[in-house]
């Protein structure tokens, strides 16, 4: 069930696949998993490799969950609101569902398609501090979308939060945008979904 409900919502971000000449959907399927993972192929197979190397060790890390009888399944999905000539900026998450309200590990993961390294949010725009941030949102500044960019949250969680920090988890998306990527109740409710923050 878990899984089924992480999809239809990962799928309003998803950018179909087949789109984009260097990316293929890899899935695999069994009784108690479902993995499916983007494969890159790309001009300097150094690069390519070292991508879909980090990606096989996610997949392989949450696979050996499958050692825990009480897990009912586990597996990985992906969505990528961009890909441009420099970079691939992706969604990949990973779940575990134990029958009850779990939480799936949710990476914002950005590509230099030069490097193959994963790049930082500071990249793209100018670093900020946490107290910055954390004002920015609570003054409006910083708007915070949720349920998939369909609308704004107001992040009534972050007043109260003790670990607030700035996010390592982040995305790119066609607006020009950075958006810093939180999980749920993090800065709202589990109904909000991923909340992403956006930054100049």
């Amino acid at each position: 069930m878990l899984k089924k409900t992480l999809l239809a919502l990962g799928l309003c971000l998803a950018v179909s696949a087949s789109a984009f000449a260097d990316i293929a959907t890899k899935e695999e399927h069994g009784s108690r998993f479902s993995f499916t993972y983007p494969v890159f192929t790309l001009e300097n197979s150094a690069v390519q490799n070292k991508i879909n190397g980090e990606i096989s060790a996610i997949v392989e890390e949450t696979r050996s969950l499958l050692q825990d009888p009480d897990y009912l399944e586990v597996g990985t999905f992906f969505t990528l609101p961009l890909e441009t000539e420099d970079y691939i900026s992706f969604v990949f998450t990973s779940y575990v569902d134990g029958g009850g309200h779990g939480l799936p590990t949710i990476r914002g993961m950005v590509y230099d398609k030069a490097t193959g390294n994963r790049l930082p949010y500071t990249h793209f725009t100018a670093p900020v501090e946490t107290e910055q941030l954390k004002q920015g949102i609570l003054s409006g500044k910083n708007i915070v979308y949720c349920n998939y960019f369909e609308e704004i949250s107001k992040a009534p969680f972050l007043k109260t939060s003790e670990t607030f920090k700035v996010s390592d988890n982040f995305i790119l998306r066609p607006d020009g945008h950075v958006y810093l990527m939180y999980p749920p109740y993090e800065l709202d409710n589990y109904a909000a979904g991923i909340t992403y923050v956006q930054l100049p």
